[in-house]
C-alpha cells in the first residue's frame, strides 16, 4: 500500500526519478502518510543541497551517551561578554523582559549558551540534518551504531545487550523526531524570511541566535520588531522569540517553574544549571 501510494502521487515524475528517491524511500512514505506536500517532498530530497551525512545518523542516536560539559558558560570571560551583549541590547531586552516577565539576564543567558550571542551558529545543513537522522532506523545504521558501541564498550559484558536495545530504541525515537521536524520544516517553508536550503545550524536541526528547532519556530518564534517576518537570525526576534518560549513553557517566579521551563529548552539538568547560575552572575 505504501508503494502504491508513492507511485499514484509520483507517477508524473517517474520518469525523473533518481537514486535520491530511491535512498530516501523510507523517509518519503512517512512524509506522505503524514499529509506533506508530496511537490516539498520531491524537491526536499532532491535539491542540490541536500545530501546524506552518516555522521548525523550517529551523533543524533549515540550523541547521549557523552555528556556535555556546559562550565565554561558561566566563566568570567562569558559573564563579561554576556554582560556586554545585555548593555548593547538593552532596550530590546527590556521590552521582551516587560512583555513575557522573563528577566532579561536569562534571556542573555540562553542565547549565550546557545550560540555565544549568534557567534556560533553551526554550519550544518538543516534539511541534511533531519533527512539524514531519519534514517537511523533502518537495519544498516542500526548495525552501524551499534557496532561502534561496542568497539569502544569496556564495561560489564552482561550488560552489552541492554544497551545495545536502548540504541535500538533510540534509533526509532530520533526517526520519529526527524520525520516530525521534516513536517514541521514543510509548514515553515512559506513564513520563513530565506530558503529552508539555505538554512545551516547544529547537528541536532537547530538554527538561528536561540537555536529553534522548526517545531520550536511553528510553535513560539515571534516578530519581535514587527517588520511582518520572524528571523531567528536577527537579534530582536531571537530575544523575544526567547522570552515567548519560556513564558508559554512555564516559566514564573517560583524556582521549579524557571527550573521546567529552562529543562524544556534542553532536556539537561547540567543545561538548566548553567543557564539560571550565568543569568544570577550576570545580574550581579
Amino acid at each position: 500500500m505504501k508503494i502504491y501510494l508513492y507511485i499514484l502521487i509520483f507517477m508524473p515524475s517517474l520518469l525523473l526519478s533518481t537514486e535520491k528517491d530511491d535512498f530516501f524511500r523510507p523517509v518519503i512514505e512517512q512524509l506522505l502518510e503524514k499529509g506533506v506536500d508530496s511537490t516539498f517532498i520531491s524537491e526536499l530530497v532532491n535539491h542540490k543541497t541536500v545530501k546524506f551525512n552518516e555522521k548525523y545518523v550517529k551523533i543524533n542516536v549515540t550523541g547521549y551517551l557523552k555528556k556535555a560539559d556546559y562550565s565554561q558558560n558561566y566563566s568570567e570571560f562569558s559573564v563579561k561578554k554576556s554582560k556586554s551583549f545585555l548593555d548593547k541590547h538593552l532596550e530590546i531586552l527590556k521590552r521582551a523582559e516587560a512583555e513575557y516577565n522573563v528577566p532579561k539576564e536569562v534571556i542573555t543567558s540562553i542565547l549565550w549558551v546557545e550560540t555565544k550571542v549568534g557567534n556560533y551558529l553551526g554550519d550544518n545543513h538543516i534539511p541534511s540534518v533531519f533527512l539524514s537522522t531519519a534514517m537511523a532506523n533502518q537495519e544498516e545504521y542500526i548495525k552501524m551504531n551499534t557496532d561502534i558501541f561496542i568497539e569502544s564498550y569496556t564495561e560489564d559484558s552482561e550488560k552489552l545487550h541492554e544497551y545495545i536495545e536502548k540504541i535500538k530504541a533510540r534509533a526509532n525515537k530520533k526517526t520519529n523526531w526527524a520525520i516530525n521536524e521534516l513536517v514541521a520544516l514543510s509548514k515553515i517553508n512559506s513564513v520563513l524570511p530565506k530558503s529552508i536550503f539555505s538554512l545551516k545550524g547544529s547537528w541536532a536541526g537547530a538554527f538561528g541566535l536561540s537555536q529553534f528547532l522548526p517545531s520550536s519556530y511553528s510553535n513560539w518564534a515571534v516578530d519581535g520588531n514587527g517588520d511582518g517576518t520572524i528571523d531567528l537570525f536577527e537579534v530582536e526576534d531571537a530575544i523575544f522569540s526567547v522570552a515567548n518560549y519560556l513564558k508559554t513553557n512555564g516559566w514564573d517566579s517560583d524556582d521549579d517553574s524557571k527550573r521546567k521551563a529552562v529543562f524544556h529548552y534542553n532536556n539537561s539538568n547540567d543545561y538548566v544549571d548553567a543557564v539560571l547560575l550565568l543569568a544570577d552572575k550576570i545580574n550581579n
